[in-house]
């Protein structure tokens, strides 16, 4: 069988040829697939997808996901609306399409409060279940900025439901939360300076609690012995607030736990700390690195709407890691980290109390330079915004060089005794592989589709990173948040880790109704359709998926969905409708992946709708790769500048279709089943496909006699070529509408023919 592959212009062209509605926010071009899948090792297909319903560009919708292999339940927080989404995996299965996940939302601060109504609930920040799968804490912030939030410790019923068991005090904005074993779960505890800086205004201290849950009792620990180390601190490369204590300028991100420590990313200090669990004290704190781009090539040029990395003398990426992961090898501990920067946006304009360390230059004005100097608009040909790091405010940094959030990196630490050592980090690879696959979109923002959007500052933004193990070797996972898709490496030799695929199942050609958001007139902001901003990443092994396939879990803040991948296997070919039956889905496939015929909407193919005379007709000119031919038309209802003209043109003088007489074609009649016949069989004849007939008796069929004379022959050749079957017992139905899950199943009929 032929593979005909079309670029997305053409599928959304065959969309509205083939009589596919396609209103902006229901296309679906997206892929379902990685784009390596066949190619690689690793095959990652979506088989499922939660949709909150809700969406925002600015994220915060669906952002940290679980899962409790208990009861079969993934929960996921929902930012937007405060609830946690219970969403059954039980009867999950890779089939025929992209499964549309239900979900029962669990109101947690109603629970929170019935149960102790002196805690001020401000927000769930992050969820996490235990080894053993029966418990569930969820990190609370408390509605003051200064405030010691909460770990909610609930019991994973068995209906997808939770039984609060008590609640334990943590640090001020516990941000992240995962369990060292079950008895023990951590926080990570930002202390943003949220009302800014001032006097008499609170930073609240950073620090990371330890609870003990069967005790429901916790220790805050700080970083108050690391005051005395601040110069050797900042001479190392972790980045400090000038005039700012470590103990109050640290902000733990998230958390990773291997054996006896636990590794915490302090992501806007470009640092990570290693806690001792036993003494439940810090061991030391040590620099995330840099990215040095005087080696390697970056583009920070959002002007010239194309990849165009380059080398800068002066240029450095302050890692600034968020999610970490940890992971054993040959006996080793190694960390991975998601270098995705971030800056210290806070306080009020009007309050006196805003700060803002982005240091942002317009290289198309005149005199624009980085903050050294050392590149200018003349030298470097940049006319567009570039955002780097105010360094002026901080220790820790070269003041020789300029520097920009983030990494646009993942990054691989061997932990020794004396600290961590970096063994791999993948350079520019995030900007060459989505500018390959994604060149319309390369560096676009998860609040649009505009191409090179986020050249000038912090690229994909690699978000989340989490680790797994899939057939004997391991593989980090890495979610980039603007761009969209999840990188996969092979890291099971952590020195030589290696690029495996990408997956990236954002519509990036659609745009969600009501998503919409204007400045001056102009769009400015939108959601575009499929899953948009993966925020948190969960990797679930064979033996805890409820499919016995690996599966990977990726909560999406923008589009509000949780996308469900599965990891390893044979290349599954999913369709992303819900509403094909298993005995349609090979045609149907064929036909969608070919781009002969595409869906309704994002989700429906409508296999029992109809399509008209001109679409089946465009469905055979696609097959034949759109000849052009030279021949009048005379039809008076065929408009030879119409999507489908061409098509008809070619048809006709071939003689594949023909008209009613009188001048008329009938484009937009209801093609009927022997119609299709004809139109079939012709095609067949054009093509030199055997047609010879075996003298099947057609008649014995009870409406054989509803067969019109110009339709018999070809009626006959296609019932014995079962390129049409019948309808009912002894039923042909030539006069009835031919359906578009049987045209679906003629055509791939009609392709094998070609051997």
């Amino acid at each position: 069988m032929r593979k005909i592959r079309r670029p997305a212009v053409i599928v959304l062209a065959l969309a509205l040829q083939l009589g596919a509605v396609v209103p902006a926010a229901a296309a679906s071009t997206s892929p379902t697939a990685g784009y390596e899948n066949g190619n690689t090792p690793l095959n990652l297909t979506q088989i499922a997808r939660y949709t909150s319903g809700q969406f925002n560009v600015d994220g915060g919708v669906m952002e940290i996901v679980a899962y409790s292999q208990a009861n079969g339940f993934a929960y996921a927080i929902n930012g937007q609306s405060g609830l946690l989404a219970a969403i059954p995996l039980n009867n999950l299965t890779a089939g025929t399409g992209v499964v549309q996940l239900s979900g029962t939302d669990i109101d947690v601060k109603a629970l929170v409060e019935a149960a102790d109504s002196s805690f001020c609930y401000g927000d769930m920040t992050s969820v996490a279940v235990s080894p053993d799968k029966t418990t569930l804490a969820a990190a609370l912030q408390a509605e003051g900025y200064n405030d010691a939030g909460r770990v909610a410790l609930f019991t994973c019923n068995g209906d997808g439901s939770l039984t609060l068991k008590g609640l334990v005090e943590t640090g001020v904005q516990p941000d992240m939360v995962t369990f060292a074993d079950n008895n023990t779960v951590l926080t990570a505890n930002e202390g943003e300076p949220r009302e800014g800086y001032g006097e008499g205004i609170a930073d609240p201290r950073g620090s990371v609690t330890v609870v003990n849950v069967s005790a429901l009792t916790s220790e805050v620990v700080g970083f108050d012995t690391f005051d005395a180390q601040r110069d050797t601190l900042a001479a190392s490369g972790v980045v400090l607030k000038k005039g700012v204590a470590p103990s109050t300028d640290l902000e733990p991100e998230y958390i990773a736990v291997s054996g006896s420590k636990a590794y915490v990313t302090l992501q806007e200090n470009n640092a990570i700390a290693v806690l001792d669990l036993a003494s439940r004290t810090f061991d030391g704190i040590y620099s995330a690195g840099f990215e040095d781009y005087s080696v390697t090539p970056v583009d920070v040029d959002k002007k010239d709407d194309a990849y165009a990395p380059k080398t800068y003398g002066s240029l450095m990426g302050i890692r600034m890691p968020d999610a970490i992961a940890a992971f054993q090898a040959d006996g080793r501990t190694y960390l991975v980290t998601a270098n995705e920067g971030d800056a210290r946006e806070w306080g009020d304009e009007d309050l006196g109390t805003f700060y803002l360390n982005e240091d942002e230059r317009d290289f198309g004005d005149e005199g624009a330079a980085s903050p050294t100097g050392a590149i200018t608009a003349e030298n470097s040909d940049l006319t567009g915004k570039v955002v780097f790091f105010k360094s002026e405010d901080f220790d820790g940094l070269d003041s020789s060089k300029d520097y920009l959030f983030g990494g646009r990196t993942f990054t691989i630490y061997e932990v020794r005794a004396d600290g961590i050592t970096e063994v791999f980090t993948s350079g520019d690879d995030f900007e060459a592989l989505t500018a390959q696959y994604l060149p319309d979109y390369y560096n676009c923002s998860n609040d649009n589709a505009v191409l090179d959007d986020r050249s000038g500052k912090k690229g994909s933004e690699a978000e989340s990173v989490t680790v797994g193990t899939v057939d004997g070797r391991t593989y980090a996972f890495v979610a980039l948040e603007r761009t969209g898709g999840l990188m996969v490496y092979d890291v099971t030799e952590p020195t030589a880790a290696q690029y495996v695929n990408y997956i990236n199942t954002r519509d990036f050609s659609s745009v969600v109704e009501g998503s919409q958001e204007y400045e001056d007139g102009e769009l400015d902001k939108w959601v575009t359709g499929g899953d948009v901003a993966p925020e948190g990443l969960l990797f679930l092994s064979d033996s805890a998926s409820p499919t016995g396939k690996a599966l990977l879990l990726a909560a999406c803040e923008v589009s509000g969905t949780v996308a469900v991948y599965q990891v390893g296997g044979e290349a599954l070919s999913v369709l992303p409708f819900t509403d094909v039956e298993e005995q349609d889905a090979q045609a149907v496939r064929y036909v969608y992946e070919n781009g002969l015929m595409s869906g309704i909407s994002g989700d429906r193919f409508d296999p029992n709708g109809t399509l008209t005379r001109s679409q089946a007709v465009a469905a055979l000119w696609e097959l034949e790769e759109r000849p052009s031919v030279n021949y009048l038309m005379n039809f008076s209802d065929v408009d030879p500048a119409a999507s489908y003209g061409e098509a008809v043109r070619w048809a006709v003088s071939d003689g594949i279709a023909g008209g009613y007489g009188g001048g008329l074609f009938g484009p937009d009649d209801p093609i009927t089943r022997e119609q299709l016949a004809v139109m079939l069989y012709r095609y067949a004849q054009y093509k030199d496909y055997d047609t010879n007939q075996n003298g099947m008796a057609i008649g014995a069929f009870d409406d054989f006699a509803q067969i019109s004379d110009y339709a018999v022959e070809a009626m006959t050749w296609a019932v014995e070529a079962g390129v049409l079957t019948e309808t009912a017992a002894d039923t042909l139905a030539p006069g009835q509408t031919a359906t578009r899950a049987q045209t679906a199943q003629a055509l791939l009929v009609l392709s094998q023919m070609a051997g």
